[in-house]
């Protein structure tokens, strides 16, 4: 049943164009450092499309992908009947016979706060704030903690400064000269609440939930190869092998703050910005989903399929060098394993939902933008998994 092969090539590639704020919005005066954020001065006119279930989504068997929808009613569950009606292909069907674990993904939101779909995890990798000001951070964390969502997992990114204690004691006048915070107060900001376990913060570290009976194991790592000097980064090489080698084998889900080289990573100068020791990295662990950020124009998702043979010690190649367009392989990787259901060499079908889930404002795609508090954003991308898996 090679129909699998066709059927579920799919790719979705968000490519809002202006260069990340994170590496572009900052002016040097007197030695301070200022964060720079653009903002439309109207809304965007409303296509007449945005609000479609159907408009850019990835389908396979074992994953459904959802980037642009109408959060006041977001698309269904695929284990739900209203998902079979709206299904595309003849394997709605067999979409409906499993458990789903809805992931809600979203990274960049820079102080913004905003209305977030239902899920069973919310995932954040990183850039809380613009400058890690606790009066901000304080703000963007109430807000998390607020939302309903039963596993709420929270890294941090280069813009929030002050959750790298030692870099912003040493560097933290660049940002803050009139007046630095005190990180250890921030970092309280960033505790699990007592008597609610629901939300965790995680800086080179693992945590395991329990959803849909199966037991989760997340590693949070907020670290991007350096630019400007900004908190969380390290130096590309031997450095960023030694940051790459500290994630554990046996992780599920992955939060970095920046992509993985050549994985939706693709600037507006069409530079590769990833990190060239997470790719392999990742391609050895092979987590079910890897959301990251950082680079906004790059938002989307890919759902790689792997070859039990190929070689992953090799960089992975899923971005083309043309006008930042995103290609990668939806399909099984082991056929015959597709058709009957078995396990194949390595017990079970591998694959992995690689997401940049950044939501800032930038300057394409401008109907699918929302207003939050703090000015436009996109939505947040919705991943289903089929669980167990």
């Amino acid at each position: 049943m090679n129909s699998w092969k066709t059927k579920f090539q799919s790719i979705i590639k968000d490519s809002a164009g202006s260069s990340n704020s994170a590496e572009r919005g900052r002016s040097k005066h007197r030695g301070e450092v200022k964060t720079i954020v653009e903002r439309p001065e109207s809304p965007p006119s409303p296509s007449p499309d945005c609000n479609s279930h159907e408009l850019d989504s990835i389908v396979t068997e074992d994953v459904v992908v959802h980037v642009h929808y109408d959060v006041k009613q977001p698309p269904p569950r695929p284990n739900t009947s209203m998902h079979q009606s709206q299904a595309r292909n003849d394997a709605s069907a067999e979409i409906l016979k499993y458990q789903w674990t809805r992931f809600i993904c979203m990274s960049d939101t820079h102080c913004n706060t905003f209305e977030v779909p239902e899920g069973d995890v919310l995932l954040h990798s990183g850039d809380l704030t613009h400058s890690g000001r606790f009066k901000h951070l304080e703000h963007t964390a109430a807000w998390l903690k607020e939302l309903p969502h039963p596993h709420k997992i929270v890294i941090a990114g280069n813009h929030d400064l002050t959750l790298e204690k030692e870099f912003y004691l040493r560097e933290g006048h660049r940002w803050h000269r009139k007046q630095l915070e005190d990180p250890d107060a921030v970092r309280k900001l960033m505790e699990t609440d007592e008597g609610d376990g629901s939300f965790q913060y995680l800086e080179y570290e693992s945590t395991t939930f329990e959803m849909n009976d199966k037991t989760w194991k997340v590693y949070g790592s907020p670290g991007s190869p350096w630019f400007g000097g900004w908190a969380f980064n390290y130096k590309r090489g031997q450095a960023a092998e030694v940051v790459a080698s500290r994630i554990p084998d046996d992780i599920d889900i992955l939060l970095t703050h920046g992509p993985p080289h050549r994985i939706l990573d693709t600037t507006t100068s069409r530079v590769h910005a990833g990190c060239e020791a997470l790719s392999p990295r990742v391609a050895q662990i092979r987590p079910k989903i890897h959301v990251f950020g950082h680079i906004h124009e790059a938002r989307g998702a890919v759902v790689r399929y792997w070859d039990d043979q190929e070689m992953v010690t090799e960089p992975m190649d899923t971005a083309s060098d043309k006008g930042g367009d995103t290609r990668a392989e939806a399909t099984p990787s082991t056929l015959s394993d597709t058709e009957t259901g078995g396990g194949g060499a390595t017990g079970e079908k591998k694959f992995t939902v690689f997401v940049n889930a950044a939501v800032h404002y930038t300057h394409k795609h401008q109907h699918t933008l929302r207003k939050g508090t703090e000015g436009w954003h996109y939505l947040p991308i919705i991943v289903d998994i089929r669980t167990p898996c």
